[in-house]
């Protein structure tokens, strides 16, 4: 089932979920198609919520563990989550109308400018991690102008090519949540993949102590890169 402005796209939920850092809990309050929360790797917790029933009825919750999927607006369960500072919440709402080729309506929820206003207000004071996406559009540019931003290209509905925006209130993480779409072209992910399907197979033929070994080095690597000066951190040193 399409869905306008879903991330099913090729590209495109791969970008997202590379920019995902790691979390205890899920929270998706825009659902539509729900692209990067079925390809991403599950949280020990995940919400899900969508103003269309429509929507969520497509979801079944025991689908996924550990999961609620609810008919509910964004801007009345947000602020149950906002406080939690091991939450991340990737908001997908429907662009603002300014910022869209297509002047008609393409949800039977669509937002105002003033409800996409109460929207920012909410996810800025908050402790969650929390990424949000659009088009570049003056409202979000000027209110989260202290954001983290990223953008990526991607190709909407009527197969023109269109600028995403990612806006995020933490800096660029230095772990990733899920590593399987790693790499920011299809070729780089096939790489990426071949690579890690290898490392998989010589380690599955490794003596168990060799394999503890190694992990044991990776680990002794991680906590001196973590304790040593910033500059030399970023070497890798």
């Amino acid at each position: 089932m399409s869905f306008p402005g879903g991330k099913a796209g090729s590209g495109v939920y791969q970008q997202i979920i590379n920019q995902i850092p790691p979390h205890d809990v899920y929270v998706e309050p825009f659902l539509g198609d729900g692209a990067v929360m079925r390809h991403k790797k599950p949280a020990w917790e995940t919400y899900l919520y969508d103003i269309d029933p429509a929507v969520v009825l497509r979801f079944p919750a025991d689908a996924w563990p550990h999961c609620k999927c609810v008919a509910q607006n964004a801007l009345v369960v947000l602020p149950q989550h906002l406080s939690n500072p091991f939450a991340f919440i990737y908001c997908d709402p429907p662009y603002p109308r300014s910022s869209r080729s297509c002047a008609r309506p393409l949800y039977r929820f669509e937002m105002t400018d003033d409800q996409h206003s109460t929207l920012l207000d909410l996810v800025r004071s908050q402790k969650a991690m929390v990424a949000i996406s659009s088009y570049a559009n003056p409202l979000y540019d000027e209110t989260l102008a202290d954001w983290r931003r990223v953008e990526f290209q991607t190709v909407n509905r009527r197969g023109n090519r269109a600028t995403e925006v990612l806006w995020m209130n933490y800096p660029e993480p230095t772990a990733l949540h899920d590593y399987t779409y790693l790499g920011n072209t299809f070729r780089e992910r096939e790489r990426l993949s071949r690579k890690r399907k290898r490392w998989v197979a010589r380690l599955e033929r490794m003596p168990i102590l060799e394999r503890l070994m190694l992990s044991g080095a990776i680990a002794e690597y991680e906590a001196r890169r973590r304790c040593a000066p910033p500059d030399q951190a970023e070497k890798g040193l």
